[in-house]
């Protein structure tokens, strides 16, 4: 029978404690008596224990192991790096150095409770919208623990994934211009003297590509003459903050790209302009593989975080919402769904895997127009 106690920490909340037998460890001839903290409820308390006593009627006796988070992270990381792309590898880590490490990195992973997970759960879900992910990843170090016999179980399968609040949701929908702001912001793109920054931004609105994708882009995959694009590749950031292409993640991210006649005619503005550019530092700026937006004076590839900066030099000449790169393609991908095209057409432009990823960003966008095609019909009826 197993013994609950009841303990109070420093911030004055009360948790439980629950110690009992489990058995004869057939190895040692000893008699196997554990302790675990941290959990909110007696009911908590005796149903962790229960879970264990079964685990150990199944699994037998786990060796305590002294290993902490950080250490079992780093001996998960050498096999996750052969496995993912660059790009992918350093934003995961990164991750894990800013949000989840500082959090569990120096506990020893076989005594993080449940109700410590959940803690950090419910920390991140008020500071950020990708706080799911956080969790995830961190489940990913408990899951690698458990097939190293490490730990018994996964604390965050015993934990309610926390519901953000609602002001968050809203944020989200407002991260986009309206159609008389859209129209004001390429008006003043016209206007700029920069025609590399105008025509960058003129096609990361109009294309509702991914700013990666075009800093990416080379001239033999612009079709100027029949009008579109073709997204083979993109420009990420690597170990040691290098840059170099990589293909997209997934295939539907390799597109076409139709574009508008003004865009296009920008694009070959553009391309006049940028040869006169390179060749005036005697650059030969005809080679199939040229980018559509380099560094100028290296002809090699633009920061990632420069395009934010030329975006923020426009917004701040104008009295419209102050949005990001991204709220950019949010402002194309609402602007194609208020104008009539399905969540299917939006879904390949965008190059999402999937059309429920285009229905989860959107769906502000397509309950207005669901909205709109009842007084339609009934405007229809009525008429």
């Amino acid at each position: 029978m197993a013994k609950i106690k009841s303990y109070k920490k420093n911030d004055g909340q009360t948790y439980y404690t629950v110690t009992g037998y489990l058995g004869t460890d057939p190895d040692t001839g000893k008699k196997v008596v554990t302790t675990r903290r941290g959990f909110k409820s007696k009911r908590e308390a005796q149903l962790a224990f229960s879970k264990l006593q079964t685990e150990t009627a199944q699994n037998g006796f786990l060796k305590q192991s002294r290993m902490t988070f950080q250490e079992v992270y780093e001996l998960w990381l050498e096999t996750y790096r052969l496995n993912v792309k660059e790009s992918t590898f350093v934003k995961q880590t990164e991750q894990y150095r800013l949000h989840i490490l500082p959090y569990f990195g120096k506990k020893q992973i076989s005594k993080i409770t449940p109700a410590l997970v959940q803690k950090f759960a419910n920390d991140k879900v008020k500071k950020f919208q990708r706080y799911r992910e956080f969790i995830s990843n961190a489940s990913r170090i408990f899951d690698y623990a458990l097939k190293l016999k490490i730990i018994s179980r996964n604390p965050v399968k015993d934990i309610y994934i926390p519901i953000p609040p609602s002001k968050i949701d809203e944020d989200v929908k407002k991260k986009y211009l309206s159609k008389v702001e859209l129209i004001v912001f390429l008006d003043t793109l016209d206007g700029l003297e920069d025609m590399k920054q105008s025509t960058f931004l003129r096609l990361l609105t109009m294309s509702g590509c991914r700013m990666g994708e075009l800093l990416g882009l080379q001239w033999d995959n612009v079709f100027l003459e029949e009008g579109y694009i073709k997204i083979k590749q993109t420009l990420a950031r690597g170990i040691d903050r290098r840059l170099y292409l990589e293909t997209p993640k997934t295939k539907s991210s390799m597109r076409e790209v139709p574009l508008d006649v003004k865009t296009i005619k920008a694009l070959k503005t553009w391309k006049a302009q940028q040869k006169k550019d390179l060749l005036a530092l005697g650059i030969n700026a005809t080679r199939p593989e040229q980018l559509v937006f380099s560094n100028i004076g290296t002809n090699g590839f633009i920061q990632l975080s420069t395009p934010r900066k030329w975006l923020n030099n426009v917004l701040t000449t104008l009295d419209i919402q102050q949005i990001t790169l991204h709220g950019l393609r949010h402002t194309h991908a609402t602007m194609l769904l208020e104008s009539g095209r399905t969540l299917k057409d939006v879904s390949a432009r965008l190059g999402h895997s999937s059309i429920e990823i285009t229905s989860d960003l959107y769906i502000h966008v397509t309950e207005k127009r669901s909205r709109e095609s009842v007084n339609e019909l009934v405007n229809y009826l009525e008429s």
